[in-house]
Order: structure tokens, then sequence, then C-alpha cells
């Protein structure tokens, strides 16, 4: 997937060009992000970029946008292992977005996990529980839930979460936030301090839960800490925060050799 196959690429969609018609190519947009322990999860999006046969039009389409596969790769090695877990796709144009991404991947307790799948210690793969996060709960649990929330005046923070077994439980801690925090006024905002956490706990790795409880002393979250700033969290690594730097607003201009579908393979 380099220079000789750019090159293709490029004869290719100056031809079709020529020809009036549109040329097409898959691209594989990559975020890394870094943990503190030498590991990263790596993740990749594909989509087609299209150039239109009409060279007066300077605009480029994307189709067939997928969302983030994440994966992840241990320290010392360059072998990428699929967590089971994929991210929503989001545009990368803005550093926000690259640490807002990586802050739901993390490592607990020596796991490293993305919140819906974890890899237990002596293991290489990882594992996807039967249920995660309090969607997969009952509808009477999830009422429960959301009036304990109210009472305290409390939210959960995004989609973060640390999923990790710790003294033989399953247990998922979802980071809460307090609604009249004024660092917490807007979506997603890094900046935000973990008031208490929502901790759930399996004994059947996943198969049923424990009622959910609010917990002012979580096991991976430090409260009155800023997110951004929690232990364990993952980074936009160096080299992915100077790729998306100055990113063209169309992304017209590939941050990666992209190749045809027919002649190149990963």
């Amino acid at each position: 997937m380099g220079y000789r196959c750019f090159l293709h690429t490029l004869s290719f969609c100056l031809a079709a060009a020529f020809m009036g018609q549109a040329c097409a190519v898959e691209r594989t947009e990559t975020v890394e992000c870094e943990l503190a322990e030498g590991g990263a999860f790596i993740l990749q999006a594909k989509h087609d970029w299209a150039q239109p046969g009409d060279f007066s039009s300077r605009r480029t389409h994307r189709d067939d946008q997928q969302d983030f596969k994440v994966y992840y790769r241990a320290r010392g090695t360059g072998n990428l292992v699929y967590t089971g877990a994929n991210l929503e796709y989001l545009n990368l144009q803005q550093r926000r977005t690259l640490e807002l991404l990586c802050s739901r991947l993390g490592s607990h307790q020596g796991q490293p996990g993305t919140g819906l799948s974890l890899r237990m210690p002596g293991e290489k793969r990882f594992w996807v529980p039967a249920r995660t996060g309090k969607s997969d709960l009952d509808k009477e649990e999830q009422k429960r839930i959301d009036a304990l929330l109210t009472q305290r005046g409390l939210r959960v923070m995004g989609k973060n979460g640390a999923l990790a077994i710790r003294q033989g439980k399953l247990v998922q801690e979802l980071p809460l936030y307090a609604t009249d925090v004024p660092a917490c006024a807007e979506t997603n905002a890094q900046q935000c301090p973990v008031s208490a956490v929502l901790r759930m706990s399996s004994s059947d790795r996943g198969d049923t839960w424990q009622p959910a409880s609010i917990e002012a002393a979580p096991y991976f979250f430090e409260t009155g800490m800023a997110l951004a700033r929690q232990a364990g969290l993952a980074h936009p690594s160096a080299r992915s925060l100077r790729n998306y730097r100055n990113r063209d607003e169309s992304g017209a201009t590939p941050l990666e050799q992209p190749c045809l579908k027919e002649e190149c393979t990963e």
C-alpha cells in the first residue's frame, strides 16, 4: 500500500476523469490511542473516496463510511488483535475528537479494555461479555437507576466506561458527573470532573448482573479529577495528532495513500 499503489491509483483516476467518470478508491483512516503501559489501541475506519469526473469541481465525495474497528497492539509487538468492539465514526478534523475517541478506551487492573470487551490476565484475545452497559439492563432496573441519578443530580458521562476483572468478579464502572458543574455543561466535555460512578458487578462473566449502585469511591476512576486526566485512559499519539492537524475540510487529501479495492490488500 505504498508509493507504487498510489501511482497506479493516480493514473487510474486521471484516465477515469478524461472519460468523464468518477474515480472511487478505498481509504482507511487510522487513529493510534496510546496507553501508559506501552500498548496501544488502533482505530481503523474505511470509506470510499470519490473524485468527480468533472475536473472543474474540487469537491470530493465520501461514501460508504464505516465505523471505527478497534484493535489492540501489545507493547513491543506489531500484531493487531481485534477487540470485538467498534466505535461510531467521528470526523477527525479537531484534536478534541481524537481525545474523545481515545478516552473511551483504557487499561484497568492491567487489563486493556474498550468498555465493551477486555483482555483478561494471561490471555491474548479479547473477550466480549454477554451484556454490558446500562442500556443492556432490563427496563425496571434502568428506571430504578434513572430515578437514583435524578435524585442525586448525576448523569452518565457520555460513552465512557471501565470494565475489568476484580477479585474474581467482572466489574463495570460508568463515570458520572454532577449536572450543576459548569465544566460539564458542554457535551462530551473532557475537562468535566468525575463525581461518582455507576457500578455493576457480575459473578458469571456478565450473564447476570447484581443491582447497580452509585459509588463515591470508584475502583477505576478518581473523583474530582477531569476525565481527560484519569489514569488508565488512552490518549491520541503524537503521530495521530500530526496526521490530522490542518486537515482539508472536504477530506480531499488522503492522509494515507489510497488503494483501489481490486488492486491492493492490507
